[in-house]
């Protein structure tokens, strides 16, 4: 693929579908300023250690390394050698509705307040570099067979992502219910942490007890579900203070807390700081 060639980086179908493949370097910047900011975007550096800072967070990159964002995570500082990114929205493909097909959901993407990451290894480069080669050649065709094309390229490159973050990430002896009921409950926090607060809702709608689910946690991963809970307000509450002019009062209204002293107290436990002080930093 013709690197001048903009166009020729993006489908577009009848029905809204939308993909970006493109390797990018500093010079060609806005394309992340305005392009990532919907869907979910996967950016794999393939140059120098890249610097990163996603929702005040500052992350090293290294070459070979794959990070995993959605719309909500906002980058503030980027810095790279070289990268290459992939960028779909809903339309083309849906994560949640498709999680049977790929089983991302909880763990690439609406992972609640982490930013997923995993390292291409040796004996996985080839398939990867193969994948890409693929993408750039398939995105040219423009024919009737593009979209399901494409689509096949996405879910191959998701389910090798997804193989590479259990190993990576994940304290499980590859115990699928296990994995299931964690990703469950990370798309779960992702999607009502503003109105549900507490280990008990989200036991509920799992079918277990809070004590179950708690030493489930313990047994597998180095996070309690509380924690994940508080984790993933925390970071609503970081990104309302810092980028918008929201009343706090407000920001804590819609984060379920009593009162501005509730959330002024879980931010000053969480952070050392007050809410004021995070929104003047």
């Amino acid at each position: 693929m013709k690197q001048n060639n903009f166009s020729r980086m993006i489908f577009k179908g009848r029905l809204e579908e939308y993909l970006f493949v493109s390797e990018i370097t500093p010079e060609r910047m806005y394309m992340v300023n305005q392009d990532l900011k919907t869907g979910l975007s996967i950016i794999w550096n393939i140059g120098a250690q890249a610097n990163i800072t996603i929702d005040s967070q500052p992350f090293m990159i290294q070459k070979d390394c794959l990070i995993f964002i959605t719309s909500f995570h906002t980058i503030q500082k980027l810095e790279f050698e070289k990268l290459r990114v992939i960028q779909f929205n809903k339309p083309f493909y849906c994560v949640e509705n498709s999680d049977s097909d790929v089983g991302c959901k909880g763990l690439l993407f609406f992972g609640a307040s982490s930013v997923p990451k995993i390292q291409i290894e040796n004996e996985n480069s080839r398939q990867f570099d193969l994948l890409w080669k693929i993408f750039e050649m398939e995105i040219e065709q423009r024919d009737d067979y593009s979209l399901e094309m494409l689509m096949s390229l996405l879910k191959r490159f998701l389910i090798l992502c997804v193989r590479i973050y259990k190993n990576q990430s994940l304290n499980i002896n590859s115990d699928a219910n296990s994995i299931g009921v964690i990703r469950e409950f990370n798309f779960l926090v992702e999607k009502h942490y503003k109105t549900k607060t507490t280990v008990a809702a989200y036991a509920d709608m799992l079918f277990k007890s809070p004590k179950t689910l708690s030493n489930f946690f313990r047994m597998h991963i180095d996070r309690t579900p509380i924690e994940i809970i508080n984790n993933r307000r925390l970071l609503e509450a970081k990104r309302l203070l810092k980028y918008s002019t929201i009343p706090i009062q407000e920001i804590a209204d819609e984060l379920s807390f009593g009162d501005v002293q509730a959330f002024s107290n879980f931010i000053k436990k969480q952070t050392g700081q007050t809410p004021t002080m995070i929104r003047v930093k």
